[in-house]
């Protein structure tokens, strides 16, 4: 999906960032399967799912790790929606704990692009939003 976005489709291709986004969805929501069960997601794992979805693999040029480390993102925030506002009606502590557990069985964001490095591009850990947020 990537390629095609830098060689065929654009930005601004409707079908091409429709097609991004369900692939995105697609496997967080396998992922999702893995949190909520507790079970820690390999990056193997991810990486099938991608494949999956994505229809090629990463060598292929048919998606990126930035975009892998999105669908993980999008995962933790369909496991929140489905843990409820009850968790945020915990004490500060309790959700900062639970966060730090759910961003535990998820891996860490090891590969970068060159461009994602130069450009200072990182994720905000979950729990570090929250404490923003909060």
């Amino acid at each position: 999906m990537v390629s095609l976005i830098a060689t065929q489709g654009t930005l601004f291709d409707l079908e091409t960032v429709l097609d991004y986004g369900q692939s995105i969805l697609n496997v967080a929501q396998e992922l999702t399967k893995s949190l909520i069960e507790q079970r820690t997601i390999s990056t193997r794992t991810i990486q099938a799912q991608m494949n999956r979805y994505f229809l090629g693999t990463a060598a292929e040029g048919a998606w990126q790790w930035k975009d892998a480390y999105e669908a993980v993102e999008v995962a933790q925030i369909l496991y929140l929606r489905q843990k409820g506002y009850k968790l945020l009606l915990e004490s500060p502590l309790t959700v900062l704990l639970e966060l730090e557990k759910l961003i535990a069985l998820c891996p860490t964001h090891t590969r970068r692009s060159e461009e994602s490095v130069q450009l200072q591009q990182f994720s905000t850990p979950l729990p570090l939003a929250y404490l923003v947020a909060k």
